[in-house]
C-alpha cells in the first residue's frame, strides 16, 4: 500500500500565510493567545479562526455537533477547492482539528503546526484523527494525512518544562522501537531538556513514519508496535486524569518490566536500557502507588482495559512487548494477566 507522508518543514519562525493556502481556517488552542506572544501577533488579522480548549472533552463525540455547526457557519462562503484547515495545538487539538478537516465539505486540505513536544514528536504525524466515546479514548476517527507539518523552533522551545517531560515518553518510545544508531545516541544522552528534543525531532519523526509507511491504515497490524506503553498508559491517563505523556511514561516502564518477566527481553538487554541515563526519567506505577488495590479500583481498571480499542476479544487485547531496542513483539494477553502483572510489580517493589 502506498503511503504519502506530510511535507515536513522545520522553521525557526512562523510560516507566511501564502505557505498555508488561499483560504485558511485556523483551529487553535486558545491558551496560545495568552502564552505565546509570537502566535498572538501572527494570528491577529486572520478572519477565519476557531479557538478551542485543549483536553479530552474537546474530543468528546457528544460535543462535536456543536463544534461542527459553528465551524460550518464560519466557512459557509469558502471554496472547498481553496480551503485549508490549519491546526495549531497539542495532541487533543490535532486529533479534533484533523477530524474536522477530514469531514468538513467531505474533506479539505490539512496543515498541522504542533505546539507541544508530544504532538511534534508523535501525534501530528501518521494521519490519525480521533474522537472519544464516553470515557473510551479514540473510539472513532479517520486516517487523514496533513499536507504539511510545520515544526517551529520558537514555538516549541517556548513550552514549559513540564511539556518537555511529557514529550520525553514518545521520544524514548520511538528510540526503543527504532533501535540501532538512534537508540545508541539517545542512550548516551544525560540531560533531558528542550534542546535535546529539538535535536532528535527530525530523527524521531522519520522513525515513526518508517513504521507507519509499512501499515498506514493498520491493516496488517505492524503499525500496532507504536502502541508500546499505551495499553496501560491510556488506562492510567483515564483513571487518574494524567497528561498523556506522563501516562505513557508509566506505561513504558510497565511494558519493559513485563517484557523481562515474559522472557522476551533478556536480563542483559533490560539492564542495558536501564543503564541509559535518560531511563532515570521513567516513572513506575507501583513506586508511585498507582496500582489498583481495592476491589473498586481493580474493577475500574478492568473496565477501562475492556473498552480499549486494541481489544481483540471479550477478555483479550494486544499488548506490545520489547525484545530489544529495534525489535518489538505484539502478543495477545488477557485482561486478567495484565492485572496480575500490576500486582506482581507492586509486590516486587516492596510496597506490600
Amino acid at each position: 500500500m502506498n503511503f504519502k507522508s506530510s511535507q515536513l518543514i522545520f522553521r525557526k519562525k512562523w510560516p507566511s500565510r501564502s505557505e498555508l493556502g488561499d483560504e485558511v481556517l485556523f483551529i487553535y488552542d486558545r491558551i496560545l493567545e495568552k502564552k505565546s506572544v509570537g502566535f498572538s501577533s501572527w494570528i491577529r488579522n486572520s478572519k477565519l479562526k476557531y479557538a478551542v480548549s485543549a483536553g479530552e472533552s474537546l474530543k468528546d463525540v457528544r460535543n462535536f455537533a456543536d463544534h461542527i455547526e459553528k465551524i460550518t457557519s464560519l466557512t459557509e462562503k469558502t471554496s472547498v477547492r481553496k480551503l485549508t484547515v490549519c491546526v495549531i495545538g497539542g495532541g487533543s487539538v490535532g486529533d479534533f482539528g484533523g477530524f474536522v478537516a477530514s469531514v468538513l465539505k467531505r474533506g479539505v486540505r490539512l496543515v498541522h503546526i504542533p505546539s507541544t513536544w508530544l504532538a511534534a514528536i508523535d501525534s501530528a504525524h501518521g494521519g490519525k484523527t480521533a474522537l472519544n466515546v464516553s470515557c473510551s479514548k479514540n473510539q472513532i476517527g479517520t486516517f487523514y494525512t496533513a499536507e504539511k507539518v510545520f515544526l517551529i523552533q520558537d514555538l516549541l522551545l517556548d513550552q514549559p518544562t513540564e511539556r518537555v517531560f511529557e514529550g520525553f515518553s514518545e521520544l524514548f518510545k520511538i528510540a526503543l522501537l527504532q533501535g540501532g544508531k538512534f537508540w545508541n545516541k539517545i542512550a548516551q544522552e544525560k540531560k533531558l531538556d528542550a534542546s535535546l528534543l529539538w535535536k532528535y525531532l527530525p530523527e524521531a519523526i522519520k522513525a515513526k513514519l518508517k513504521i507507519v509507511s509499512k501499515d498506514p491504515k493498520e491493516k496488517t497490524g505492524y503499525r500496532h508496535i507504536l502502541n508500546l506503553g499505551h495499553t496501560i498508559g491510556h488506562v492510567v491517563e483515564s483513571q487518574y486524569r494524567l497528561p498523556h505523556g506522563i501516562a505513557i511514561n508509566y506505561g513504558l516502564d510497565f511494558a519493559l518490566r513485563w517484557s523481562l518477566i515474559k522472557g522476551f527481553l533478556t536480563v542483559k538487554e533490560y539492564h542495558g536500557i536501564q543503564k541509559a541515563p535518560l531511563s532515570f526519567y521513567l516513572l513506575s506505577m507501583s513506586r508511585d502507588h498507582l496500582v489498583p488495590r481495592s476491589i473498586k479500583q481493580v474493577n475500574q481498571f478492568k473496565s477501562l482495559l475492556l473498552t480499549d480499542k486494541k481489544k481483540t476479544e471479550a477478555q483479550t487485547l494486544r499488548f506490545v512487548f520489547l525484545k530489544k531496542p529495534g525489535s518489538a513483539l505484539v502478543q495477545e494477553v488477557t485482561v486478567g494477566e495484565v492485572l496480575q502483572e500490576m500486582q506482581r510489580q507492586f509486590i516486587e517493589d516492596g510496597d506490600e
